[in-house]
């Protein structure tokens, strides 16, 4: 049987989960959009979880993301987002193709902004020609720097310079969680200087399906109606809303040993000489610079795949590795073998210290 480090949506759900949703699709009620019981305990778990006035259930975290910029701008509004962020990278372009929004990007470094340049681009004048910034975009942790938690410190400058600009600043928190382990933090805290943040119920948390947009009442009554025009309202929810609310409650403790389980897994793989990382401040993603060609990376990921192992390869000479519940501490040093394996049939491999 293979180990699937894919994605943490690959989590198992608990038993506990299945019960909740299991009793709630035995008694659904609620025909209206936001009328079902567990639907509504979620919300408001999740809203005051966040410190924020209200909360909206999703099927998926990039409906949420997508609903959010569309509560808070107009189309040919511009939006500033780090250049490798996943609402740009991995969306699908809904933000220009649905949102009708101008996006700039910015080259950040592990997510973070750099202030002077979003400053630059806040100051913009709009005019008949050029239309004014409404919303800056952060991501934490951040995935493509290998699930790096945002200091708290970078979200508050941004949330500052965009509000002093008239801008809303919306986190995409999709392992929001994982962040607010990483960094010690109060979940309301982490998320006190943004307008809206998403939350995704199922990486990590294990749900089966489902994501939050939390924030003011006034944006989460627009969101409202933009989930309705995606098509993205759950009518029954609350077989996956009971779900959700189980995962809220329950699940942090299990995000740590996802994270203690990527440590050990980076201290595994190094002392095989491969570069895994990040070595400290990271949450439950591994990612390792094989230095490949994308012909021998696909070779590479189909013989550890032969070994057992499933990943997926993340950039130029890179395999992303994601720890979930579904991944045992036990099972490290059989991932670090599938590694050793598939480099010895990549006999080209470079080994990196």
């Amino acid at each position: 049987m293979s180990l699937d480090l894919r994605s943490d949506f690959l989590g198992p759900p608990t038993a506990a989960m299945v019960e909740a949703m299991a009793a709630a699709a035995m008694a659904p009620d609620g025909f209206g959009p936001r009328e079902a019981t567990a639907q509504r305990r979620l919300e408001a778990y999740a809203a005051q979880l966040l410190g924020k006035e209200d909360a909206l259930f999703f099927p998926t975290c990039t409906a949420a993301n997508l609903a959010a910029v569309l509560a808070q701008t107009a189309p040919g509004e511009t939006v500033v987002a780090d250049a490798e962020s996943h609402c740009l990278l991995s969306e699908a372009g809904g933000l220009a193709a649905v949102g009708g929004v101008m996006v700039r990007s910015l080259a950040g470094e592990a997510g973070m902004l750099p202030l002077e340049e979003l400053a630059e681009a806040l100051a913009v004048t709009p005019d008949v020609q050029r239309q004014p910034v409404r919303l800056v975009l952060l991501e934490t942790t951040h995935n493509r720097s290998g699930g790096l938690p945002l200091p708290l410190a970078h979200i508050e400058q941004v949330g500052e310079l965009a509000r002093a600009a008239g801008a809303g600043l919306h986190i995409d928190g999709a392992r929001f969680f994982n962040a607010v382990l990483a960094l010690g933090l109060a979940p309301a805290t982490l998320a006190a200087p943004a307008s809206t943040v998403s939350l995704s119920l199922n990486k990590g948390l294990c749900a089966p399906n489902g994501a939050l947009l939390v924030g003011s009442a006034d944006i989460i009554a627009r969101a409202l109606v933009m989930r309705q025009r995606l098509g993205s309202g759950v009518r029954p929810a609350g077989a996956l809303a009971a779900a959700g609310l189980v995962a809220l409650e329950t699940m942090l403790p299990q995000l740590q040993r996802d994270h203690d389980n990527a440590r050990a897994l980076v201290s595994a793989l190094r002392r095989l000489d491969f570069a895994a990382g990040p070595p400290a401040g990271g949450t439950n993603i591994v990612l390792v610079e094989l230095g490949l060609d994308p012909p021998a990376l696909r070779r590479f990921l189909e013989a550890l795949a032969g070994a057992g192992v499933l990943a997926i390869g993340f950039g130029p000479g890179r395999v992303r590795l994601c720890l979930h519940r579904g991944i045992e501490e036990a099972a490290i040093p059989q991932i670090a073998a599938a590694f050793a394996a598939a480099r010895t049939a990549l006999d080209t491999l470079p080994l990196e210290n």
